[in-house]
């Protein structure tokens, strides 16, 4: 792997991260564990939020620049000669986190904790939209763009990168496997194409991956806009919120599978990982011989 990919798995690694943690610690355990009236005041709902749209905004664009670095090194031989280079790649990484924490900044104000009553009584809080949103304009214009910023942009750039990669890739195969001459039986003896068939595989993965997970956040996000009467958000038991809440849980789950599409896809850390499990195994076997490489000779020094 080149220098520029490092560097994009690692950033979309600590957003992963990063954004597992926000949701987990900081919106379930304090919200439904911890007294919110003591522990978790007004404003700390909105910087969790901050952060949490940061995580996801970051998440989402690194995805994008990640693969339209691929779309360059395959379709654009001397744009990327300039573009695909380590130090533009940690310039790119660094603005997508800025310009992501910054987009984020106005839902700081947008969420409140509301008081909400349990159906056996109970009152809890949850961290959800100001109920005056609409009467303040430039929070509820943002409101209304945050969906294209979020997920229509980002689907659509990821979609149309891909497709051309893919395209490029499949054309430009099938003009070398011409001029070598190779039969239909030997493609696969072509070191080149079956390198070239991996970067499909991935690339059709990540975007598979991407629509499945953030599809269904936008058609959710579409009906809340176009239903009349509008759907009162502080019912958490109404459908429409009830698949909301579902959709969300897919985009905290996606950053588990996206680092498991990159991280699989790649040979070494299969074979890395697979050696791991191995000596785990062996160690709780008790066979301390296993943990010691066969290939080497061993030296045995007594005093």
């Amino acid at each position: 792997m080149t220098k520029s990919i490092v560097y994009y798995l690692v950033s979309l690694a600590v957003a992963n991260f990063l954004l597992i943690l926000v949701v987990t610690v900081f919106r379930d355990i304090f919200y439904f564990y911890v007294d919110i009236t003591l522990w978790w005041p007004q404003p700390s709902c909105g910087v969790s939020n901050w952060i949490y749209f940061t995580c996801v905004y970051s998440l989402t664009w690194l995805t994008v620049a990640f693969s339209v670095d691929r779309y360059v090194i395959v379709c654009c031989m001397k744009l990327k000669l300039r573009y695909c280079k380590p130090s533009v790649t940690r310039w790119i990484i660094i603005g997508v986190y800025i310009a992501a924490f910054l987009v984020a900044m106005p839902t700081f104000w947008m969420y409140v904790p509301v008081r909400t009553t349990q159906p056996d009584g109970s009152i809890f809080h949850i961290c959800t939209l100001h109920r005056n949103l609409s009467s303040i304009p430039f929070l509820s214009v943002y409101d209304h763009i945050q969906t294209t910023v979020w997920i229509i942009f980002p689907l659509v750039s990821l979609v149309l990168t891909n497709g051309l990669t893919v395209w490029h890739i499949t054309v430009t195969t099938r003009i070398r496997q011409s001029l070598k001459g190779a039969a239909a039986g030997k493609q696969s003896d072509d070191p080149e194409v079956a390198r070239r068939k991996k970067s499909v595989t991935l690339l059709a993965m990540i975007s598979i991956s991407f629509l499945a997970h953030w599809l269904p956040k936008m058609v959710v996000k579409v009906m809340e806009r176009f239903t009349y009467p509008p759907v009162n958000r502080y019912n958490f038991y109404h459908p429409v919120n009830v698949v909301r809440m579902l959709c969300n849980m897919l985009i905290v789950f996606s950053s588990f599978s996206n680092v498991c599409i990159y991280s699989l896809t790649i040979t070494k850390f299969r074979q890395e990982l697979l050696r791991g499990v191995k000596l785990v195994l062996s160690s709780l076997c008790h066979n301390p011989r296993s943990l010691l490489p066969s290939d080497k000779p061993i030296n045995v020094f007594t005093i």
